[in-house]
């Protein structure tokens, strides 16, 4: 008997030793254990959650530093139809910083980016979750494989507990990337929106509509906080943010559901839930396209003979997925917006679309869709973005690039 308790001691202490990472307060993760079975996660049981004590920042496997806050975030593209006609479909997951300002750290390590998603996840049996994938996660632009490398390397390269040092030896190339999938997606099966709404009586209409507090009051009551709510010009719901503080590393899915920061700009009564494909453009022309309309449009924001397009804050990007762009018209011209804010050309003809802006007046051309400002529809740009840089661009005739912008 004496024996065996020497043993099982000796045992302890070996499996003890192994689960540390030499030199520090970190843990690695068990040989084998999939990121759906919690028992992989070896942080200390007392780790803080997110956001919540500093001090734990230098565990940098086990604490999730400085963008603490997770975003689970979906799209109810209904115009074009994206996606199944009853599922809001998966967009990302975000760490945004703990400032809890709406701040996030961006691309945050070029060696980890990945390139073909579905080939790595190929690579490692991951087919089922490929086929979820394909179905319900989604790129209005219609290139869903632009969209998750997009996803990864912009926000994926910056959760620190996925780091691959985090794993310990038996780290295996790209493992950080399945996991990252998996565990974003296996998140998004728990927050079923669509399903949430409809049952309370909230169904996609072309008539009805239904009032930002009893939207709000059922996704938090499935929830458990108030998420985040997005309309776009038309009133219309087209995004839902859950927000999340974490314990332990995202290897371990211990996610803590929290009110959401950003506040929700859909108005208090009025809100369309629009069937999916039931207010897609027209494809003919107006008989007289110079006559205001009132209506507004969504595309992306192209630039002629470049590669890329602009992303959400007005900057050209050639890596990753086109900002969804809302364009909006009025008497004496159209304002453009995106979910970064309305665009602006400031005093020195630079363009920028933030949540400060008021929305500068551009001129669009019916038949050819060149945007122009003040007459101008030439821009400009010093240089062509390099992989993951985003360059401002201009209209006053500075720099060496030159393009017009089209609306797609």
């Amino acid at each position: 008997m004496m024996l065996d308790i020497i043993t099982l001691g000796l045992i302890a202490a070996q499996l003890v030793q192994s689960a540390r990472i030499p030199g520090s307060a970190q843990f690695q993760y068990i040989k084998g254990l999939t990121p759906r079975d919690n028992s992989n996660n070896k942080c200390p049981v007392d780790i803080p959650l997110s956001c919540t004590d500093d001090s734990a920042k230098s565990n940098s496997c086990c604490y999730e530093y400085p963008g603490g806050i997770i975003l689970q975030t979906q799209f109810w593209d209904y115009s074009p139809a994206t996606g199944p006609d009853d599922v809001f479909t998966l967009h990302g997951l975000w760490p945004d910083n703990c400032s809890k300002d709406g701040s996030y750290q961006q691309n945050c390590n070029s060696k980890l980016n990945v390139g073909d998603v579905a080939s790595v996840l190929k690579s490692f049996g991951e087919d089922e979750l490929l086929t979820k994938m394909q179905t319900n996660w989604k790129n209005l632009g219609g290139n869903d494989a632009n969209l998750w490398k997009h996803e990864f390397n912009k926000h994926g390269t910056c959760v620190n507990t996925i780091n691959p040092s985090c794993y310990g030896d038996d780290f295996k190339t790209n493992q950080n990337v399945v996991d990252y999938f998996k565990i974003a997606y296996n998140l998004y099966e728990k927050l079923p929106t669509y399903k949430w709404l409809t049952e309370a009586g909230i169904t996609p209409s072309t008539d009805k509509t239904y009032t930002k507090e009893e939207i709000l009051k059922v996704l938090t009551d499935k929830f458990g906080s108030e998420p985040y709510i997005g309309c776009d010009s038309k009133n219309a719901l087209n995004e839902v943010w859950y927000f999340h503080q974490l314990k332990g590393s995202l290897l371990g899915e211990n996610f803590q559901h929290i009110d959401s920061f950003s506040n929700s700009k859909c108005p208090s009564t009025g809100i369309k839930f629009t069937p999916k494909g039931s207010n897609s453009p027209s494809p003919t022309k107006s008989s007289n396209p110079s006559k205001p309309t009132g209506d507004s449009s969504r595309g992306f924001v192209k630039l002629s003979n470049q590669d890329g397009c602009l992303i959400k804050n007005g900057k050209w990007y050639v890596s990753g997925t086109c900002a969804t762009y809302t364009l909006e018209k009025l008497d004496q011209g159209v304002k453009l917006r995106s979910n970064g804010g309305y665009c602006n050309v400031d005093s020195t003809k630079v363009l920028s679309c933030t949540k400060s802006n008021d929305g500068s007046i551009f001129q669009i051309d019916s038949s050819s869709k060149i945007l122009s400002i003040d007459g101008q529809n030439e821009w400009n740009a010093d240089h062509v973005p390099s992989s993951n840089e985003q360059v401002e661009i201009n209209a006053n005739g500075d720099g060496s690039i030159k393009f017009n912008l089209t609306f797609e």
